[in-house]
């Protein structure tokens, strides 16, 4: 079979009609009702006082438990302050080289009652924000780091320690 040669004409042009601009509609509309000013409540109102001292430790216990994972610190530093349990994560997350290029950027500290301090860490790989939380608790006479839980790829959060919402 011989190819042929097929004649195709041109497809005229077409344009839709122009639309003539027009104002807008304006619909009056039922006036709204003015809201009454509610005053929130500061959320540290019901939380204890922190103290200067508590919230450096806090603050360098979550920086060092960041170090470890990212390799900058050797974990048996932190034998006596932190639970074994947190500690055998961080030194998986650290092997598995999860922590590499963690930065921490902030941190915020709470007492929920007197015998406990919260922090909370946001937390940089480049240009991704990554969380952490740790809970740290008065136990025979000194602090120790009782649970943690890491928020370091999307949609995976790894958790030590067991949390009570009751409390310890």
């Amino acid at each position: 079979m011989e190819p042929t040669l097929a004649l195709c004409r041109v497809a005229p042009a077409s344009r839709p009609p122009a639309v003539p601009l027009r104002e807008p509609v304006r619909f009056a509309g039922a006036e709204q009702p003015v809201l009454p000013w509610t005053v929130v409540q500061d959320a540290t109102d019901d939380e204890t006082p922190l103290d200067p001292e508590r919230r450096q430790l806090a603050t360098s216990l979550m920086a060092a438990l960041i170090e470890v994972l990212s390799g900058q610190r050797s974990a048996t530093q932190l034998e006596l302050w932190v639970e074994p349990e947190l500690l055998d994560l961080v030194e998986h997350l650290h092997r598995a080289r999860d922590g590499d290029g963690l930065r921490l950027r902030s941190v915020r500290v709470q007492a929920p009652h007197e015998a406990a301090l919260e922090v909370s860490a946001h937390l940089r790989r480049g240009e991704a924000s990554r969380a952490a939380a740790l809970r740290i608790s008065r136990r025979r006479g000194r602090w120790v780091a009782t649970h943690l839980v890491l928020a370091l790829e999307p949609g995976l959060v790894h958790r030590a320690g067991w949390i009570n919402p009751l409390g310890d």
